[in-house]
């Protein structure tokens, strides 16, 4: 077993897939690696109050992290506005919240682990953030600023559950030290045992509404005590509360027919108005200025791609489509005028850019331009199929080829596995089109228990977790053999996650079926899992994970099913693993605790299988991996020579 850091040896194993990837082995290729490395992405977007440009986070930054930007409406060069303290990691700018009158920013950050929030604000024009929060023992997220700009609330990941916080702050142009009010501290909204996140602030700052036990309640700041928005008929499964301009009405989002719908609630009766049902996702809804309409994203019938609409908040009349076509759309928000909605936008070609449409329908147009170097129009788009599960259930997936893809000729395939609860939609993949354009095939299967195509089809997963997953996915092998320009002696599985997990199950329980897999933070051992998520508090908490909450995907905890954990828990029959594995961890992961891969690695080299498997350790690392750009090379670098290794691609076809 080979346990290597950051850039070990990348140098050497880049020249050696260069030299793997010469003309004579494979066609001819147009973007070098630093071209890939000048693609960016777009995170999140807000207006600002005049609507003449747009604040946004990007990974477009020379820090390769996620920074702040500023953008004029109708695009153009951007400007920086967030900066780095010299001599530190830099780290990404997340959750980001504009006050009312546009002149600070607030952000969260995390200094240990990815999860592990405080709370910064920094003004709007640039220049050094100040700490606002500052216990990096629990998680700080989703700052919201009071309309008059005085108070901030937030919710915080404690040992009691998530509560939400109010804090006094002085106006943006006093200079109090780190611009928090002098002997301010921290006071809770609402004391008790119930636990409340996500605080929005109605228009007048006199109320705040928030999420509590799946439905969306309200506290008044005058003393009274907080009560259930939602009419008792409607209770139950009811989240993302945004307040109409005028503070009479709250656009909600509610789960309760499997599929998310879109409803208005009059706040001072409680009567809902339904604005969406149909056997779609919808989600991100957000007001006009004039409070007459609502804009959301709904999935399409595939449920693969994600459209803006456009809907009257009385209910009546059709939703209007903004945007069409194979691409994921979200976060619509219009223009302080109301004329325009702007949105993020990405496709199988296009990384996530801010787009912007007339909000009585149009043309949309591009606002950022994040691909560097790369045109999109030298990449393979994504096909929609679906193949059978073992019961017959329509698996659906996407499929990528070369875009000089002969049928003539023999592909090595990769099946690409999401995490746990994930989906493979329309969205840009980066890493994948790299390795696309390099000769492979690229196949990516959404099995039972995957997001974005219902409830009921989510929930199949339940009491069964990597059981029926771990069939859907191997049954796309059968797909696969009917397919004339894949060669079946050459397949390779990626998975992260959830999707790590079940690259180790696929190891142990068909250990001759792959000749390689890249695994990514996988789950090695439920019982670990659970000492090291539940058993109490720790780094592996996330803002809305309950640490108190049983592993249930096998049907009970620990205590209850002790064999199903370990019959379910790769760790305990790494014997039977043949396949050589690239493992890649991220040591500030709060999602699944580094040991998981440590202890699978020990384990291969205690049991004689050192020579299988490659261990990469990201000491700044979350538990994406994508947490910096040079991680993002490092990675791809190795995957393509572990690939090229195990995988051989095949000779140009004459």
């Amino acid at each position: 077993m080979r346990i290597q850091t950051l850039f070990a040896n990348s140098i050497l194993l880049f020249a050696l897939a260069c030299l793997a990837l010469s003309p004579s082995a494979t066609a001819q290729q147009t973007y070098s690696l630093d071209d890939w490395m000048t693609v960016s992405s777009v995170g999140s977007f807000v207006w600002s109050p005049d609507g003449t440009h747009f604040i946004y986070t990007s990974t477009a930054g020379d820090s390769g992290t996620t920074e702040i930007f500023r953008i004029a409406l109708d695009g153009g060069e951007p400007v920086q506005i967030s900066t780095n303290p010299p001599g530190r990691r830099p780290e990404p700018k997340q959750n980001m919240a504009l006050s009312s009158d546009g002149s600070t920013i607030f952000f969260t950050s995390a200094r240990y682990f990815q999860n592990y929030d405080n709370i910064f604000r920094m003004p709007a024009t640039g220049g050094e953030a100040a700490q606002i929060t500052f216990n990096d023992a629990v998680i700080e997220t989703s700052p919201a600023p009071s309309p008059d700009g005085k108070t901030l609330a937030y919710f915080a990941r404690t040992r009691q559950g998530t509560k939400l916080f109010l804090l006094d702050l002085y106006k943006p142009n006093d200079d109090t030290p780190n611009n928090a009010k002098p002997n301010s501290w921290p006071r809770l909204l609402e004391p008790g045992d119930m636990e409340e996140r996500f605080p929005v602030w109605s228009p007048d700052g006199k109320r705040i509404a928030f999420a509590r036990g799946g439905d969306i309640w309200i506290r008044d700041l005058d003393g009274s005590t907080s009560r259930r928005l939602i009419e008792e008929a409607y209770a139950g499964g009811n989240s993302s509360p945004v307040w109409s301009p005028d503070g009479s009405r709250i656009a909600f989002v509610s789960g309760k027919s499997g599929f998310s719908q879109i409803g208005v609630v009059h706040v001072a009766t409680g009567r809902i108005t339904p604005i969406t049902y149909s056997q779609n996702i919808h989600s991100n809804v957000s007001w006009s200025p004039d409070g007459t309409q609502l804009t959301f994203v709904r999935n399409d019938d595939m449920g693969m791609s994600r459209h803006v609409v456009v809907a009257r908040a009385d209910g009546t009349g059709q939703p209007k489509l903004l945007t069409r076509g194979k691409s994921v759309s979200r976060s619509p928000q219009f223009s302080p005028d109301g004329s325009t909605v702007a949105y993020i936008e990405s496709a199988g070609n296009r990384t996530a850019e801010i787009w912007k449409v007339p909000s009585a329908g149009g043309t949309p147009r591009q606002v950022t331009a994040s691909m560097g170097k790369i045109d999109p129009a030298d990449l393979s788009l994504p096909i929609e199929m679906t193949y059978p599960g073992p019961d017959n259930l329509p698996i659906p997936t996407l499929l990528y080829k070369p875009k000089d893809f002969n049928p003539n000729r023999k592909y090595p395939v990769i099946v690409r596995i999401h995490g746990h609860p994930g989906q493979w939609n329309h969205s840009f993949q980066m890493m994948w089109q790299y390795l696309v354009q390099k000769g492979f095939v690229m196949i990516a299967p959404n099995p039972r228990g995957s997001r974005g195509f219902g409830q009921g089809f989510h929930d199949l997963h339940i009491a069964d977790y990597g059981g029926g997953e771990y069939a859907d996915v191997m049954n796309v092998l059968d797909y696969l053999r009917e397919q004339p320009y894949i060669d079946m002696t050459r397949k390779a599985t990626w998975g992260g996650s959830g999707g790590g997990y079940l690259s180790l199950v696929i190891a142990t329980k068909a250990p001759e079926t792959f000749q390689a897999q890249v695994i990514r933070a996988p789950v090695s051992s439920w019982k670990l899992l659970a000492i090291d998520r539940f058993g109490g508090s720790g780094r592996t908490w996330t803002p809305t994970r309950t640490p108190r909450r049983e592993r249930s995907e096998f049907g009970g905890s620990y205590e209850e099913i002790p064999n199903e954990y370990y019959n379910r828990s790769p760790l305990n029959f790494v014997a039977k693993v043949q396949v050589p594995q690239l493992l890649f961890q991220g040591l500030r992961d709060s999602s699944v605790p580094p040991r998981q891969s440590q202890v699978w690695a020990g384990r291969m080299r205690a049991l004689g299988k050192a020579h299988l498997i490659d261990y990469v350790e990201y000491p700044d690392e979350d538990h994406s991996l994508r947490r910096y750009k040079a991680t993002v090379r490092d990675m791809l670098v190795r995957m393509e020579s572990f690939l090229v290794e195990h995988l051989r691609l095949p000779k140009p076809a004459r």
